[in-house]
């Protein structure tokens, strides 16, 4: 069975086809024919064109999963963001209909509706969660959506403040609502946003973005005290670690990654990009020894797509002949 690469992992956009070709460049392939990493079972990396990817394992994938809810929710948002929207119609139905959880499968069936250009089915699909387990931030934020689509910017940002309050760590509709304020009136507009929503009660992911903000003007007290005041709440997600570790070592404050990440992580729970990360640290401090322990905990996880990042830091941590 061949499995996509996970997100964290696939590559940043500016490492594939440009949108636009520079000129004197070759065109871009179309959509279909584009290459994807897929892994087999052993963990070896292969290449096929989109096309292949959707016909010959994505879609036979959604058959042999028609039944399960949680296996067909990741199929269907991998789908949509794969642009796959109307190969997954009938499976974001199917959902819909067996699911438990009913704001998922509102959410997931309003989103496959809205790229599709279903805005008024989006619409009912999504109020019609409402009703049944009330104005959630999830589905209010993709509410917010279907007003933008139509051009109606002032219900959109009414709608997404709402979502913001029902619930301040749901990361799109938080993002999208400090953006919305720097894109209108500039950066100070953008970190005044993320203030104010840090100031709602139970926020915790605002924070990891004005910490963010923090490096970036190398005030890096504030944000370690940013970072320690989620780590102490103890309610962040399970990528919440990853972003932590990636702006630290972006910025340079790699001591701070093995100070305030490596006591919370937990490879079982959190997102395993955040572990590569916390090798990374060990290797570049010197810190074999916790590196290797470290390592043989994420061996055990037995995840393919990550086997050769493990198998790279096995090799850095082996130790050096004197000879």
């Amino acid at each position: 069975m061949l499995k996509r690469l996970f997100a964290a992992l696939r590559g940043k956009q500016s490492e594939r086809e440009p949108d636009a070709p520079m000129e004197g460049a070759g065109t871009a392939p179309p959509p279909d024919e584009q290459l994807v990493t897929v892994y087999d079972a052993e963990g070896h990396e292969l290449q096929i064109t989109l096309a292949d990817w959707r016909d010959k394992v994505f879609l036979p994938q959604l058959e042999s999963e028609w039944d399960n809810a949680d296996a067909l929710y990741n199929l269907i948002i991998s789908g949509v963001n794969d642009g796959l929207a109307a190969d997954v119609a009938p499976a974001a139905a199917r959902l819909h209909e067996i699911d438990h959880m009913p704001e998922r499968s509102h959410v997931t069936l309003g989103i496959v509706q809205m790229n599709n250009g279903q805005l008024d089915l989006a619409e009912a699909t999504l109020r019609a969660g409402m009703a049944k387990v009330g104005e959630t931030g999830t589905l209010l934020t993709n509410l917010a959506k279907v007003f933008d689509a139509r051009g109606d910017a002032a219900l959109a940002d009414q709608t997404l403040w709402r979502a913001v309050q029902a619930d301040p760590n749901q990361e799109n509709g938080m993002m999208w609502w400090a953006t919305i304020q720097r894109e209108r009136h500039g950066e100070e507009a953008y970190v005044e946003a993320l203030r104010t929503v840090a100031a709602l009660p139970g926020s915790w992911r605002a924070q990891l973005w004005l910490a963010q903000h923090c490096l970036g003007q190398e005030d890096v007290d504030a944000a370690r005290a940013l970072y320690a005041e989620v780590l102490a709440m103890g309610t962040f997600d399970r990528r919440a670690l990853m972003m932590i570790s990636g702006a630290l070592g972006n910025a340079g404050q790699v001591a701070l990654i093995v100070e305030l990440v490596a006591p919370a992580y937990d490879e079982r729970t959190h997102d395993p990009m955040t572990g590569l990360n916390l090798l990374r640290a060990y290797q570049v401090l010197g810190r074999i020894d916790e590196g290797r322990a470290l390592l043989a905990r994420m061996y055990a996880l037995e995840m393919p797509p990550i086997r050769q990042y493990l198998d790279s830091f096995a090799q850095a941590f082996q130790p050096q002949s004197t000879a």
